[in-house]
């Protein structure tokens, strides 16, 4: 469940924080009865999750001088959920940069660099933070997991 649950926020981050042409892909992780839930209002269906994602990532990617704002995931926890679904949360900070990065301890990405290696000083980084809960079910084929309800909280 624990591999699960930090395959999820690998790929879903590298997504959201990575180059335009692969954003798109983030949409395969809904299908249309899936519900998204920010700043008080509810989206529903893959394209509609979809677009609202695409909006709040270009307001976060703003137009910074130096990089863009990304993720830095700093807990991650996860639970099993109903009878096959996994309960995931995730909270962490925006820093500027140029890619997400984890700096819990126990998950390192191949190809990303390790955040011990960096030295990030996180809280004078900051530019706000974010909490975020993903409820994963099960899909109609062996391995694949979809998103049945996110819900993200951002804060400066």
């Amino acid at each position: 469940m624990k591999d699960l649950a930090d395959m999820l926020t690998i790929h879903y981050y590298l997504l959201f924080d990575g180059p335009e042409e692969l954003w798109q892909h983030a949409k395969a992780f809904y299908n249309e009865d899936s519900i998204f839930s920010f700043s008080k209002k509810q989206y529903v269906g893959s394209n509609d999750i979809f677009a609202t994602l695409t909006n709040i990532r270009s307001t976060l990617a703003g137009d910074w001088p130096h990089g863009r704002l990304v993720h830095v995931v700093e807990k991650l926890q996860c639970r099993a959920h109903g009878q096959d679904a996994v309960a995931i949360r995730v909270s962490g900070s925006f820093i500027i940069g140029n890619q997400f990065l984890i700096c819990g301890d126990g998950v390192q990405v191949e190809g990303l660099p390790n955040f011990k290696d960096l030295s990030i000083d996180i809280p004078s980084k900051r530019m706000g933070t974010f909490k975020e809960q993903f409820i994963m079910e099960p899909g109609n084929e062996i391995g694949r997991y979809f998103i049945a309800r996110q819900e993200l909280y951002i804060s400066e």
